[in-house]
């Protein structure tokens, strides 16, 4: 009869932790842009399928008034609620910051307020882009290479850019690049 109970306790709490997991990733989802900016210069897609219930995985998008779309892009450090309380953090400091600050700028004020949250392990590697009509200005902390296809040359061109992840180093010389 012990063994009973205790079956039926641990299944209960399997059933709450799954439960909590798959609305934790619901939540993560809805995060994420319903429909991807439409753009006179840019031709934009996008396809997510995390690994896990719940993944570190961002990305994002803001126009401003001068036609310029920022992007964002990212992957918090490990999966789980975790990972989901950094993709909304990341998240709001996206949407608050991308239509008045440049690249540089948005990186440092992102790690130092992550930092500040004082989640020990965790971080968030990031890739913002500011798109203007012919040109890329990127910065990374802690990304793989940018990939640029040239369709005059149908290359790709590998763009690594060197940088601590966003929460474990404040003033981290990023640098921007430009395509």
């Amino acid at each position: 009869k012990q063994k009973e109970i205790e079956r039926k306790l641990l299944e209960a709490e399997n059933t709450r932790k799954s439960k909590e997991l798959e609305e934790a990733r619901a939540l993560q989802l809805s995060m994420l842009p319903k429909q991807v900016p439409v753009h006179k210069y840019w031709d934009i897609s996008v396809y997510m399928e995390t690994a896990q219930e719940v993944g570190g995985d961002y990305y994002d998008f803001a126009l401003d008034h001068n036609g310029t779309l920022s992007v964002a892009l990212g992957d918090a450090t490990g999966h789980g609620m975790k990972a989901g309380i950094m993709v909304a953090t990341a998240k709001s400091y996206f949407h608050t910051l991308a239509n008045e600050y440049d690249n540089i700028e948005m990186l440092h004020k992102m790690s130092s307020g992550i930092q500040n949250m004082n989640l020990k392990t965790l971080y968030m590697s990031m890739l913002f882009l500011k798109c203007d009509e012919h040109s890329v200005r990127y910065a990374a902390a802690g990304m793989p290479p940018l990939l640029h296809y040239d369709s005059e040359k149908e290359e790709v061109t590998r763009h690594l850019q060197k940088g601590m992840p966003l929460g474990t180093s404040v003033r981290f010389p990023y640098q921007q690049k430009n395509l």
